[in-house]
């Protein structure tokens, strides 16, 4: 059963990465249907999309009076998208992620603000529809202001699709993404009977199997606009599903959950959530791009915090 599980982990790798080749192209044409910029596209398309795993697990749990799991689970997949994601994406794409123009300095003031949020909400204690009448607003106001960006790339070109061409692209794009959720899964189950075949802890597995396996989507799409040097759309993607996170998915959550928040459950991980969030930033606006060393050192945050769930702290918290 082993080499069946090893047999499946590679060919969802394989589909994953082949699909999310296409997801690039059809956003392309979507884009300009829709006259969105290149750093828009990866924001509103992408990032929505691709945040739809995590969406499915903070619903469930919402539905369930489970309000801790989905701060959890939120805040547990930034981390990984703030840090192994990135840095997986710009070593496997062999190419750094560019710096250019002020709209990915804005996204990544989006950023910072969306990663203060869970701060109020483990103050407040719990969730609620308030809350999340509030956080929906707020992903449409970041939404809406991304959406009017200057078109500094090649996406601003005049719509060269119709719209029939741009209708049968968006039920491409749904079908892809339904694809690469569904092999998500399958990289998840597999990697983890592997993981059990050779006696790895529970909560190594929960740290880091389950975590990345909720963002592969992100990563998948990462690595090919990266390759393909969309470097707006990139980071539109990566900062913009924590951005999707925290407000759409968080949101949608509180709206049907009145349950209480542990804070002492999420209290460690609401540090690295801010240690991440402002390496990036700094990242971002103080550099020409994310690079190799910069990965390495987005790995070694990512390391610290796998360390804290296995019981092994190397800061006070």
């Amino acid at each position: 059963m082993i080499w069946l599980s090893i047999l499946l982990l590679g060919i969802s790798l394989f589909l994953i990465g082949f699909v999310s080749d296409r997801i690039i192209r059809y956003t392309l044409v979507l884009s300009r249907f829709l006259g969105l910029s290149e750093m828009a596209a990866g924001f509103v398309i992408l990032s929505v999309s691709t945040s739809l795993p995590e969406l499915s697990v903070s619903l469930i749990s919402s539905l369930s009076n489970e309000g801790g799991l989905s701060v959890g689970n939120v805040m547990g997949s930034n981390i990984a998208n703030l840090t192994i994601i990135i840095a997986l994406a710009i070593i496997f794409s062999k190419s750094a992620i560019l710096i250019r123009g002020e709209s990915q300095k804005e996204l990544v003031q989006f950023l910072f603000i969306s990663s203060i949020i869970p701060l109020f909400i483990v103050q407040r204690g719990s969730l609620g529809p308030i809350l999340g009448l509030v956080l929906i607003i707020l992903f449409m106001y970041f939404s809406i202001t991304l959406s009017k960006t200057p078109k500094e790339s090649e996406l601003s070109e005049p719509p060269k699709h119709d719209g029939s061409k741009a209708a049968i692209s968006g039920l491409k794009f749904v079908v892809c993404m339904v694809i690469i959720v569904a092999f998500s899964k399958l990289v998840v189950d597999s990697s983890i009977d592997i993981a059990n075949f050779v006696s790895l802890p529970v909560s190594i597995i929960g740290a880091t199997i389950i975590g990345i396996g909720t963002s592969l989507p992100e990563l998948a799409t990462t690595i090919q606009a990266l390759k393909k040097r969309y470097y707006e759309m990139a980071l539109g993607n990566l900062l913009g599903s924590c951005i999707t996170n925290v407000t759409l998915v968080l949101g949608l959550s509180s709206l049907v959950s009145f349950s209480e928040v542990n804070i002492f459950a999420v209290q460690s991980i609401m540090f690295y959530v801010l240690i991440s969030s402002l390496t990036v930033w700094y990242m971002v606006s103080s550099g020409k791009s994310i690079n190799r060393k910069g990965a390495i050192f987005l790995c070694l945050i990512y390391f610290a915090f796998i360390l804290q769930q296995v019981g092994i702290s190397l800061f006070i918290f």
